[in-house]
């Protein structure tokens, strides 16, 4: 008796009955009428192309199509046992009611949905001069080119920031002045930066993040002339002697010179805003109510300031 009170403990035991109860419960409550043999795992063309799609993640049918006509029968044959094998498993876990308040299967029928409606959809047309021009305007800030700088320099390793340090400096820029140290002899003096000796073209975030804004701000205030050393400036690493060739300002380049990217962005917003416009279509008829949002922490917290 023990061994079977033991057994009726068991959390798999009750895993399994209350699946079947939920199965019977679903099996009594169908009152359309027709008699369904849950049993029978019924496979056709169209189910098994369905099912190579989602297992490729690639939803092709004319390409698809063609992969299953090329089987031999056992490869055939493999595909059918593996649908039976997967819808099989799938009915058991909703008999057991596994797909009840799992956000994972909540998601997945979302983006099966979203797929669906990206069919349906009609075809963005093609874009008119103006259409371009107009996209373009719009939004010149993406396609800004950001100022961006030349520079070379020459590095004292001196996180103190020391008097020491920058007197190493300033002997530094006499030397490299005195034997007139073009842009690629700078690797010949000083100690090894962290990150790198010439910048070519580099954005003033990539400068900012590779020193810092002070860096940045005062490339912006010397003069840029190639052969002349300045300095030295500090940054969080120590001091530099810098050696700033060309300095270019911040441009918003000419619609023929980027109209490829243009029209591909273009197309893409437009594709995207009539798939939400048919998403929009589908959950206007749901009313948006809003319940209390704040909990007793949120209300503590907002009592505080």
């Amino acid at each position: 008796m023990s061994v079977i009170q033991n057994t009726l403990k068991q959390p798999l035991i009750h895993f399994v009955v209350i699946g079947a109860l939920l199965f019977l419960f679903f099996k009594l409550s169908d009152n359309s009428g027709e008699v369904v043999d849950e049993s029978i795992i019924a496979v056709n063309r169209p189910e098994l192309l369905s099912y190579m799609q989602y297992q490729a993640n690639a939803f092709n049918e004319e390409f698809f199509a063609q992969q299953l006509d090329r089987m031999d029968e056992n490869q055939r044959q493999l595909l059918v046992e593996s649908y039976y094998r997967e819808e099989a498993l799938y009915r058991e876990a909703l008999a057991m009611g596994m797909d009840e308040g799992d956000y994972n299967i909540k998601q997945r029928m979302v983006e099966k949905l979203v797929f669906l409606l990206q069919g349906s959809i009609p075809v963005v047309p093609a874009a008119t001069e103006q259409d371009l021009e107009d996209y373009y305007a719009e939004n010149a800030d993406i396609y800004r080119r950001p100022a961006s700088y030349s520079f070379t320099h020459v590095y004292i390793d001196d996180q103190e920031l020391s008097a020491e340090g920058r007197n190493r400096a300033e002997s530094l820029l006499e030397e490299v002045t005195a034997n007139n140290i073009d842009f690629f002899g700078a690797s010949d003096f000083g100690d090894t930066f962290p990150y790198l000796q010439n910048y070519v073209r580099r954005s003033r975030d990539f400068i900012r993040n590779n020193f810092d804004d002070e860096f940045a701000n005062w490339l912006d205030s010397i003069d840029a002339q190639d052969g002349l050393w300045q300095g030295p400036i500090e940054s969080p690493f120590g001091f530099h002697v810098v050696m700033l060739s060309n300095r270019f300002p911040a441009e918003l380049p000419a619609l023929n010179d980027i109209r490829d990217r243009v029209e591909e962005d273009f197309y893409i917003e437009s594709e995207y805003m009539l798939r939400l416009e048919a998403e929009n279509n589908l959950i206007k008829k749901y009313q948006l109510e809003v319940g209390e949002l704040a909990g007793e922490l949120a209300g503590e917290l907002a009592g505080e300031l």
